[in-house]
Formats: C-alpha cells, sequence, structure tokens
C-alpha cells in the first residue's frame, strides 16, 4: 500500500540578470527586487536571464498518510 510523505526540496539557484541601472548599487538593488518578485520561477525575457548554477536536495522526509 502506498503511503503519503511531504518532502522538503531545498535548492541554490545562481543566474545573472541584465538590468538598466545609473551605478552598481542601483543594479544590484534592482537585480534583488527581480529575485524577490521571480526567484524560483522563470524571469522575463527582457531581463536576458542565465542560470549560472543550480544545487538541489530533499531534506526531512515525513510520512502523512496512507492511501
Amino acid at each position: 500500500m502506498a503511503k503519503k510523505y511531504r518532502v522538503a526540496i531545498c535548492y541554490e539557484d545562481g543566474v545573472t540578470v541584465d538590468v538598466m541601472a545609473d551605478n552598481k548599487q542601483d543594479a544590484e538593488n534592482k537585480a534583488l527586487m527581480l529575485v524577490g518578485e521571480f526567484g524560483g520561477t522563470e524571469y522575463p525575457k527582457e531581463y536576458n536571464a542565465n542560470v549560472v548554477h543550480r544545487d538541489y536536495f530533499t531534506q526531512d522526509a515525513e510520512l502523512i498518510g496512507e492511501e
């Protein structure tokens, strides 16, 4: 009989994005705003996002029921 588990998925993405900014600090602030809105999803094409690394693993599989 199959059992139901809740499993934590942990991941880290390294992504570069292109932003228009007045200076380095402005560019970093805009990048932080982007990750707050789009992190973990696809970025709009206008930002030319490029994944440079991705690490992931599972953790804490917890039995939550049987079917």
